[in-house]
């Protein structure tokens, strides 16, 4: 890693830091400028909160740590903090940056993916936050209608694992040796435990899969049936 690169990783660190302090305060804020104005007409139970807190935790905390584990590597450092920010990263930010990393021919994790990665999801962002201002404030009422219809609800119900299939195919197929046996559990236990099941706690099978795909990298690595070029 070249000094400049060295600083710009730094500085890019010591930023999305304050940023991301700054947006969870701002977050906090809203529920708490509620309560203030709103709090004296309702009946606050502590008991009944702290369970949601503890339910709400116990599912979403897993959810940010497997997300920051499986996302980070192809965001980069600082699409990563951009992405947390901003939200929807399966949906947006995710393939905005693999599909540019892919268009350039370059690796993830590189400085030239770093530069790549931070201006697709910086576009992403952009871009997003624009159409949606834009929607809200001119076609709202003209286009939710139609999107939530019965003709074109199947679809919108399907948009992540469309995209989740269309951006996974490519590095199953280049990784067979690696991608199989984790494609073989995941679809021995869809057919076990059911949709409905796993739905509920996807979280849970995501964090699973990335250990059975380490697991099985680290084997086939020890046998001999994979080399560090391959992945």
């Amino acid at each position: 890693m070249s000094s400049k690169h060295e600083d710009y990783i730094n500085s890019t660190h010591r930023i999305g830091k304050i940023s991301d302090t700054i947006a969870i305060l701002l977050i906090l804020m809203v529920p708490v400028v509620i309560t203030i104005a709103y709090g004296s007409e309702v009946e606050i139970q502590f008991s009944n909160t702290i369970s949601a807190i503890i339910t709400l935790t116990a599912i979403y905390g897993v959810v940010s740590v497997v997300e920051v584990v499986s996302f980070s590597p192809f965001l980069g450092s600082a699409g990563t903090y951009l992405s947390f920010i901003t939200g929807n990263i399966m949906n947006m930010k995710l393939p905005a940056a693999q599909n540019a990393l892919r268009v350039y021919g370059v690796q993830h994790g590189t400085e030239k993916g770093e530069v790549i990665t931070t201006l697709a999801i910086g576009a992403s962002s952009i871009v997003t936050t624009l159409i949606l201002f834009l929607g809200m404030l001119f076609l709202g009422q003209l286009v939710v209608p139609i999107i939530t219809g019965p003709a074109l609800a199947p679809a919108f119900n399907n948009v992540t694992p469309a995209l989740t299939g269309a951006l996974a195919a490519p590095y199953f197929i280049k990784n067979k040796k690696l991608s199989t046996p984790t494609v073989i559990a995941a679809c021995a236990l869809y057919l076990i435990l059911g949709y409905s099941f796993m739905s509920a706690h996807y979280s849970y099978f995501m964090l699973g899969f990335i250990v059975i795909s380490f697991l099985c990298y680290l084997l086939a690595y020890k046998f001999g049936f994979m080399k560090e070029k391959d992945v």
